[in-house]
């Protein structure tokens, strides 16, 4: 990672950061520590009054922050160094970190400023009226607050050109399904219906061979019947329709589409006293349907699906979790990539469909493999 490398010696470089500063930070620790819990609520109980920033990163089984730990080891970070290569690399990391998240850019700068004002006041409290050695300890604190600010605001960055790219993709994505729904639309057509009608005469229904190449053809027919309609979706989606709709009627709506194959089981856990969603129906359904079908082939023979609805701090939550093997943290992003699939017969386009009808309704949506095996997909929606 040189890139970072050099980013980091330069940042360094450019606020005047040295040793002196290196050693004010230093001097920091001792009370820092003691006061660390003070910082921890308060940056928890900023997250709670933003639903946005709270979506992103409290946890919605529990009250507590599941950041609090990381949280500290930065703070102790930032105090103790060494302000090296490996101090960039993790720190890199942390950013990222607030990207995957999606954690909106104006929040991070509000919670940085809480961590800015917070070490102010220790450096007033562990000087004692000293000015020269406020002075000097709030300068290190912001010069070295300037450079996290900096390559966070990198990370942002990378992460805007990335979604641009994303974006021209799917431009072409929907150019080309404008040509293909042209071409082979009608074509689709026609070869199932001749194949639904040669299945039905005598000659076939008396030979299974025959029958079964039949049956395989209508299948394939239809699967790329389904290509075609999901490569429209990117080509065709309209601005969705909000009106209010509460997440049972969402739920059940989606599950009762859903052909569960013999011994998976579909359990629905939901709270019918969660308030109504503003939202277009038919498109959050979509994304139901696409979470709860790919919940479903990825269950075990005689596997548990099980969808769960709950309300956190003002946000409603709807989980739909799977007992199968789960998918791996570095699948975690690309799953949403379209045309992307680990499934052998899978196109790629059903998570990355999902995730742009959820931005379009207000809503996020995200994957995370579950301790016990298996895969949580949360769907997260605002009243």
């Amino acid at each position: 990672m040189p890139d970072t490398v050099f980013e980091f010696a330069e940042l360094k470089a450019y606020v005047g950061f040295g040793p002196d500063d290196e050693g004010e930070l230093a001097a920091l620790q001792g009370i820092a520590e003691q006061r660390l819990p003070e910082l921890l609520d308060e940056f928890h109980e900023t997250i709670r009054r933003h639903p946005d920033a709270r979506a992103a990163i409290l946890d919605p089984d529990s009250e507590a922050h599941p950041h609090r730990g990381g949280l500290a080891e930065w703070v102790g970070s930032l105090l103790s160094g060494p302000y090296d290569d490996t101090y960039a690399r993790r720190h890199r990391g942390i950013e990222k970190a607030h990207a995957h998240h999606r954690l909106p850019q104006r929040y991070m700068l509000t919670a940085m400023n809480v961590v800015r004002r917070w070490f102010h006041d220790l450096c007033c409290e562990l000087h004692h009226g000293d000015v020269p050695r406020i002075r000097a300890c709030t300068r290190a604190i912001d010069r070295v607050l300037d450079i996290e600010l900096a390559l966070m605001l990198g990370i942002y960055r990378d992460e805007m050109l990335a979604s641009m790219r994303r974006q021209e993709r799917l431009a072409t994505i929907g150019e080309l399904a404008a040509g293909i729904q042209h071409e082979l639309k009608n074509p689709l057509a026609a070869v199932g219906a001749a194949a639904f009608a040669l299945r039905e005469r005598r000659a076939v229904q008396a030979d299974p061979r025959s029958r079964a190449l039949l049956d395989h053809l209508v299948e394939n027919v239809e699967r790329a019947s389904e290509l075609v309609t999901d490569l429209l979706s990117f080509a065709r989606l309209k601005e969705p329709l909000r009106a209010p709709v509460t997440v049972d009627e969402l739920v059940e709506s989606a599950a009762a589409r859903i052909a569960l194959p013999p011994r998976c089981r579909l359990t629905l856990d939901l709270d019918p006293a969660l308030p109504a969603v503003m939202a277009d129906k038919a498109q959050v359904r979509q994304i139901l349907i696409n979470l709860l079908q790919n919940a479903v082939e990825a269950s075990t023979e005689g596997g548990d699906v099980r969808v769960t609805s709950r309300l956190v701090d003002g946000v409603l939550h709807v989980v739909v979790s799977d007992d199968g093997e789960g998918i791996s943290p570095q699948d975690v992003e690309r799953a949403f990539e379209p045309l992307w699939s680990t499934k052998p017969s899978g196109v790629g386009l059903g998570l990355s469909l999902s995730r742009h009808l959820a931005q379009a309704n207000g809503a996020t949506i995200s994957l995370s493999p579950r301790p016990s095996g298996g895969t949580d997909a949360t769907l997260v929606l605002k009243p």
